[in-house]
C-alpha cells in the first residue's frame, strides 16, 4: 500500500505497533474506539488490549495507573472526548507525575463534521498547551504520522498526538529526515506560510494560487507544536519577514498564538497573521468544506486575505 493511500490512523498505529507491539509494557486503552491497525493489535495481545467503554475520565486514571508501574499507555480515541472530557485527569494524574502516557486524539479541528459541536476538535491545542509537561504532535501526511508514532513511544512524558482521519497527499519525503518536527515544502521567502495537521495541503495550494498572481510565498509543515522544534525559531521564524498561520482550530491559543508567542520572546520583527477558526462556539453541522468556508478557510478566502495582508505589510530590505 503507498504511503499516500493509507489512512492517517493506520499510518500512525502501523509505526507505533512496529515499534512496540514487541515490547511487553506497552499496553493500548481505547473509549469504545476502533481503527483498522489496532485490529491486529488486538488479536494478537488481547491481554494488552483494554477497550474500557465510554468512560473517558476512567480510562485516563487507569493509563495513568498502569504508567506509574512501568508500562508504556497508548490511550485512543475522539480528540474532543479525549482531551475536555478528561481534563483534569490528564492534568493532575498523567501530567503532574510526568508519566509516559500517549494520548491520541482522533478527529481533530472539523473533521467529524456533520456530527457536530460534540465532536469538533477546535480548542483542543489550547487547552493542552496549557498543561506545562505535554508534548504535542499534529501530523498532516502518512510520513510525518509515523515520525510522530516513533517520537511519543520514546518520550519519557506525556504526549498529545492530533490526528486526522481519512487519506491525505504526501506531503514529506519518506527517505528525508522529519526528526525536527517541521518541514520545508516550499522554499523559505521573506514572506511564509506556516501551516499544520489538515490545511497544510491547503496552505500549499494557496501559495501556488498566489505564484500565478506573482507572490512568492515559502510554506512549512509544523507538526511538533509544542515543544517548538530547536531550531524551528532560526530556520524559520528569523529568517522571515512577514508570516501567515494558518490552522483548523479556533484562532485563540493555537498555531497562530504559538507563533505569535516565539515571535514576542525572541523579539524578532516579523509581521503575522493569524487565520484560523473565530474565537467562538462551531455549532454548525455540514460538510468540512462547507464548514471551513464559513471562516474564511477555503482556498479561495485564503487566498485574497494572504494577498492583502502581504501587500499591505510588505517593506524594502
Amino acid at each position: 500500500m503507498k504511503s499516500q493511500q493509507k489512512d492517517i490512523r493506520d499510518a500512525f498505529f502501523d509505526e507505533l505497533l512496529a515499534v512496540g507491539a514487541g515490547d511487553e509494557q506497552m499496553i493500548v486503552i481505547t473509549n469504545d474506539m476502533d481503527v483498522f491497525s489496532l485490529r491486529h493489535f488486538r488479536q494478537g495481545y488481547p491481554e494488552r488490549f483494554v477497550n474500557i467503554g465510554v468512560a473517558e475520565q476512567n480510562m485516563i486514571s487507569v493509563a495513568a495507573g498502569l504508567a506509574s508501574c512501568g508500562k508504556k499507555v497508548v490511550v485512543y480515541g475522539i480528540s474532543s472526548f479525549v482531551t475536555f472530557r478528561c481534563y483534569e485527569q490528564i492534568k493532575f494524574n498523567v501530567c503532574s507525575m510526568r508519566l509516559p502516557v500517549v494520548l491520541v486524539g482522533v478527529g481533530s479541528g472539523l473533521a467529524f463534521s456533520f456530527d457536530g459541536p460534540s465532536h469538533h476538535g477546535m480548542q483542543d491545542i489550547a487547552v493542552m498547551r496549557a498543561l506545562p509537561e505535554m508534548t504535542i504532535y499534529n501530523p498532516g501526511d502518512t510520513v510525518a504520522a509515523a515520525a510522530c508514532a516513533r517520537l511519543s513511544l520514546a518520550s519519557p512524558g506525556p504526549v498529545f498526538v492530533r490526528i486526522d482521519k481519512g487519506t491525505f497527499p504526501a506531503l514529506h519525503d519518506p527517505d528525508g529526515s522529519v526528526a525536527e518536527g517541521f518541514g520545508i515544502l516550499r522554499p523559505l521567502c521573506e514572506s511564509n506560510i506556516i501551516s499544520t495537521g489538515y490545511m497544510t495541503p491547503r496552505a500549499l495550494a494557496v501559495a501556488d494560487t498566489l505564484a500565478d498572481r506573482g507572490i512568492s510565498v515559502g510554506v512549512i509543515d509544523l507538526f511538533r507544536l509544542k515543544p517548538l522544534p530547536d531550531h524551528f525559531v532560526t530556520e524559520i521564524l528569523a529568517r522571515s519577514s512577514r508570516l501567515v498561520t494558518v490552522e483548523e482550530n479556533a484562532v485563540t491559543g493555537g498555531l497562530g498564538s504559538l507563533v505569535g508567542d516565539a515571535i514576542i520572546d525572541h523579539g524578532l520583527p516579523i509581521s503575522l497573521l493569524r487565520l484560523g477558526a473565530a474565537d467562538e462556539q462551531v455549532l454548525r453541522y455540514g460538510d468540512r468544506d462547507w464548514l471551513l468556508s464559513q471562516y474564511g478557510l477555503d482556498e479561495a478566502s485564503l487566498s485574497d486575505r494572504i494577498a492583502s495582508f502581504l501587500a499591505a505589510h510588505e517593506r524594502s530590505f
